[in-house]
């Protein structure tokens, strides 16, 4: 037996043992019929059995305890928030519609069609709108590009003759 068997032996009530051995006298007929365990194997599952009870008691509670604060963390609003956020809506949007939602007392999900939050959800688009349309400034696109003429310096003697014989027509 292993040492921890034998603690769950030691802290067993006396009394029990006794019951438990008053009733085994009493089905004798039922321990011909099965199995019969000797004093130190009986003690070994009974003490096996205990541990089991106790630890699934301690487990109970902390089972239930983790299920209470999963449902805490959902509320409604953050189940809202998070459908939004799903389905594209920007985090500044998003904040104006909670805060809509939390001065109105409805659920974001009611404020969309809200006529407030529409006209704040229309301006940004419109900000946005305008901002894409404004044009960028040109690089280099005014730009002409310098051709040579006689006046030109740093000619060569063969680059000004040819283009004095374009000029001239020869």
């Amino acid at each position: 037996m292993s040492e921890q068997d034998e603690q769950v032996l030691d802290a067993t009530n006396s009394n029990e043992e006794l019951d438990l051995e008053l009733e085994l006298d009493d089905t004798e007929d039922v321990e011909a019929q099965e199995k019969t365990y000797s004093e130190s194997e009986f003690k070994q599952v009974l003490g096996r059995a205990k541990r089991a009870e106790a630890e699934a008691k301690a487990l109970k509670p902390k089972q239930s305890n983790a299920t209470q604060s999963i449902n805490n963390t959902l509320s409604e609003e953050s189940i809202d928030i998070k459908i939004l956020k799903s389905q594209g809506m920007d985090d500044e949007l998003l904040k104006e519609l909670t805060d809509l939602s939390k001065l109105r007392k409805k659920s974001p999900l009611e404020m969309q069609s809200d006529p407030l939050f529409l006209a704040i959800k229309k301006q940004r688009e419109d900000e946005a709108k305008s901002e894409k349309a404004k044009l960028g400034a040109s690089r280099g696109s005014g730009q002409v590009k310098k051709e040579k003429s006689l006046s030109s310096s740093g000619l060569t003697d063969a680059e000004h003759k040819a283009l004095w014989r374009e000029r001239n027509g020869n």
